[in-house]
């Protein structure tokens, strides 16, 4: 008897490992999950307790506490269908925008996590959550004064313009006041955004005619991004190539003294470019000001007062604010600091589109020199010339576009597959996307369309039609 019970536990025991082992070497396949898109390599919260807002499960969330969370994520005054120009042009950035979420999903990834999880989505709820991914994800489109803007670069010597800093002036002088902050250690197409700007900086000056002067101020550029070497940071700016005909081994020693590393100072440095230019007055003087950054003033100082201040002062000067990559917050604020000088606000991406802003100030540069031989205003521009300029406008606002529409399908794809929304929340998710991809589009081919219509007209013509257009606020805008 002990002899046929011992048999039986065996078998028993043999039959328990057998089942286990299948287990085991049967591949778990996460449901709903997308293939072409690779799970977080953080674990994702699971469907019955994701983490809320700080990073506590909300499974026992209300409906009412998982929608009030969502709004808060949303960024204010965002319409859920963005219809007219004003809409696209009006709404806040989100928090991301500008970021290319493939290259900073790391980043990414934990503020997702903190979207409630929601279980049979009813419209209100979808609509709820599409906001809230506008809120990290939604693009600053560009204002249509950038087309008044575009037109006065393009149009730089017409007689037509009232504005007195875009007249011909006996001397032309450009200063480039540059970021070497540590996050312009950050990569851009294959190198680092300081080494782009020097390149592109490089470039730009050589290309300028021997008469014109250029000079070259960095800020950020000392200590490091540690609290301690806060203060030593935030004093400096240096004018590391004073304002002079460009001299390519100088500017290139001037060049070299450098490196990315500590913080912010914008509000500092255009106070101190207040006094490189002192002695060049804006009547005889003809002063065109880069201002390039790729982020936020993190030094306590007001650059939009300061930018006012320099605008206002004796020196006029042409004020173009860049920014190289910079997240929605720091948009905002590079924008108003370009109001605030009467001056011009554009976003850019790589060294190519660095390059193509620096071209503006050559071309204008380039007639300044044919205006000082004694040409007539009439042999130094070219209508096509201006059509190139102001088209970039619409061109420029597709690309936007579609970056926004590719970041947001990317991020619903990467919460679909990770079991953050289920397919068919997914599906409602997408279809709003591409809806707004698709005005986006309508309202780029309209912009073309207009745009291409200033070709024949004189300034002051162009001027009217651009006041006329956005001026109303429908629709048809």
């Amino acid at each position: 008897m002990r002899l046929v019970k011992g048999i039986i536990a065996v078998i028993l025991l043999l039959s328990l490992l057998t089942a286990c082992s299948q287990e085991a070497d049967t591949p778990q396949n996460t449901e709903g999950q997308n293939p072409s898109v690779p799970p977080s390599t953080e674990t994702p919260p699971t469907q019955s307790q994701p983490p809320d807002q700080t990073g506590e499960p909300n499974a026992e969330m209300t409906r009412e506490e998982k929608i009030k969370a969502l709004e808060a994520m949303a960024q204010e005054g965002m319409p859920l269908k963005r219809e007219t120009t004003e809409d696209f042009v009006n709404s806040p950035p989100g928090r991301f925008s500008g970021v290319s979420y493939d290259n900073n999903r790391e980043e990414v990834l934990p503020e997702l996590k903190k979207f409630p999880t929601v279980e049979n989505p009813d419209e209100e709820m979808i609509n709820k959550y599409y906001l809230a991914l506008l809120g990290l994800f939604a693009q600053s489109y560009p204002d249509p004064q950038q087309i008044m803007d575009e037109l006065k670069m393009a149009s730089f010597g017409n007689p037509d313009i009232d504005d007195p800093r875009f007249k011909f002036k006996e001397s032309y002088n450009v200063e480039i006041i540059l970021d070497a902050s540590g996050s312009m250690a950050a990569k851009a197409n294959g190198k680092t955004r300081m080494d782009a700007a020097k390149e592109a900086i490089q470039a730009f000056a050589e290309s300028l005619p021997e008469q014109a002067n250029v000079a070259l101020r960095v800020y950020g550029h000392k200590g490091s991004g540690k609290e301690s070497d806060q203060a030593l940071s935030c004093g400096s700016s240096e004018l590391v190539y004073g304002m002079q005909p460009y001299n390519k081994e100088k500017l290139q020693q001037s060049l070299n003294q450098f490196q990315p590393t500590g913080y912010t100072p914008i509000a500092y440095s255009l106070q101190e470019a207040k006094k490189d230019l002192s002695k060049l007055p804006g009547d005889k003087n003809t002063n065109m000001i880069f201002l390039v950054s790729d982020g936020i003033e993190t030094c306590d100082g007001d650059p939009v007062e300061a930018a006012k201040q320099l605008a206002q002062s004796e020196i006029t000067p042409i004020i173009n604010v860049i920014g190289f990559g910079v997240d929605g917050p720091g948009q905002q604020q590079l924008k108003e600091v370009a109001k605030a000088a009467g001056g011009r606000y554009v976003l850019i991406q790589d060294q190519k589109e660095l390059q193509d802003e620096f071209n503006r100030g050559k071309e204008i540069a380039n007639k300044w020199k044919e205006w000082k031989a004694n040409a007539s205003y009439e042999a130094v521009s070219t209508r096509s010339s201006r059509s190139i300029d102001i088209s970039h406008f619409a061109l420029k606002w597709s690309r936007i576009a579609k970056r926004e529409n590719h970041d947001l399908t990317s991020v619903i794809m990467t919460m679909d597959a990770n079991n953050m929304i289920s397919d068919e929340f997914a599906d409602h998710l997408r279809k709003l996307n591409d809806e707004q991809l698709e005005i986006a589009q309508k309202k780029a081919d309209e912009l073309e369309q207009f745009l291409d219509t200033l070709n024949e007209k004189s300034y002051k013509e162009a001027v009217d039609a651009i006041n006329q257009k956005f001026a109303q606020n429908t629709k048809t805008n």
